[in-house]
C-alpha cells in the first residue's frame, strides 16, 4: 500500500483516475489499513466485489475457462547447486538403434570410411547430478 500511495503522489494520471485534484492531499498509506481493520476485517465485502468484477468480465467475454494459470511465486525452486547428489543412472536405449546403425554403416561405406566398431548392445551408464529432493521423489534427470 505504501508503494501505491507513493505512485499516486508522483504520477498525476493515477490521481486524476482517482478524482484527486492536482492540489488535493493524498491520504497517508496507513489510513487504508486502519479503515480495513475497523470496517471490513470480518466481512466478505472484498470477496463480493471480486465475484462481481469476475461476473462482469465473463459477460464481456474476457474470461476463458479453457486455460488456467497459476501464480507460482511461493513454489520452492530447490536450486541450490551445493545440495546436488551425483548418481549413476542407466542411459536409455534408442528406439530405432539397429535401424540407425544400419543407415550409418551404409553411409560410411558410400563415403569410403571404415566401419564403426559395433556396440555390445548393453546399456551404458552415466553420472548425473540430482538434487536431494529429486532423489526422494524418484525423479532423476536423464539427459
Amino acid at each position: 500500500m505504501r508503494q501505491t500511495i507513493r505512485e499516486i503522489e508522483i504520477n498525476v494520471a493515477y490521481g486524476w483516475f482517482l478524482r484527486y485534484d492536482f492540489y488535493d492531499k493524498i491520504p497517508h498509506f496507513t489510513t487504508y489499513g486502519q479503515n480495513y481493520k475497523r470496517r471490513f476485517k470480518d466481512t466478505d465485502m472484498f470477496e463480493k466485489i471480486f465475484v462481481n468484477i469476475l461476473r462482469q468480465a465473463e459477460k464481456q467475454g474476457f474470461v476463458d475457462e479453457k486455460i488456467q494459470f497459476v501464480d507460482s511465486t511461493h513454489v520452492k525452486a530447490h536450486a541450490n547447486r551445493h545440495k546436488n547428489i551425483e548418481v549413476k543412472i542407466e542411459k536409455k536405449a534408442k528406439k530405432y538403434h539397429s535401424q540407425l546403425n544400419e543407415e550409418i554403416k551404409k553411409d560410411r561405406e558410400l563415403k569410403g570410411k571404415k566401419e564403426l566398431s559395433p556396440t555390445d548392445g548393453k546399456n551404458t551408464y552415466k553420472n548425473v547430478k540430482n538434487t536431494d529432493i529429486q532423489m526422494r521423489k524418484g525423479k532423476q534427470k536423464c539427459k
